[in-house]
């Protein structure tokens, strides 16, 4: 199954894709935990999107490209902002206090996280990121082989 959804710039655009992605992937039977991670993976990518990489200043939307079977989830996630790779994002500080760690970053390390492959590509003026979650129709994906 693939899915393709195009998302005007914006933080409500992005709460009603999310809400369709997530009824989507429940109705095929991809796990609940699995469509947990989705949901927060397309949340970050698309809000750094729209913020840092200035797509919502600029009115550029976005394109999210979905693929789901047995093995694998792929989500592909396609913006005109600013070139940003996040698999090259520094990770935060996180034995530093709450107090002494700058703000932000923190989503960008849950994405590096939950991904079993992460993947960048710039073509043109347009910024590829490629999230490959195994085994999305596991009741529990920590289990998974």
């Amino acid at each position: 199954m693939t899915m393709h959804l195009d998302m005007a710039p914006s933080l409500e655009a992005l709460a009603g894709l999310n809400d369709q992605l997530e009824d989507s992937l429940l109705r095929r039977g991809v796990g609940a935990e699995c469509v947990g991670q989705v949901r927060l993976i397309v949340e970050e990518l698309a809000s750094n999107a729209l913020h840092h990489g200035e797509c919502a200043a600029r009115g550029l939307p976005l394109r999210l490209r979905v693929s789901v079977d047995q093995e694998a989830l792929v989500l592909e996630l396609c913006e005109h902002g600013r070139a940003f790779d996040p698999v090259r994002a520094a990770m935060p500080a996180l034995a530093a206090g709450i107090e002494a760690r700058p703000v932000g970053g923190l989503g960008l390390f849950l994405v590096q996280q939950l991904a079993d492959e992460l993947d960048y590509r710039r073509e043109g003026d347009t910024n590829i990121v490629r999230v490959t979650l195994l085994h999305p129709f596991s009741a529990d994906r920590e289990e998974a082989p």
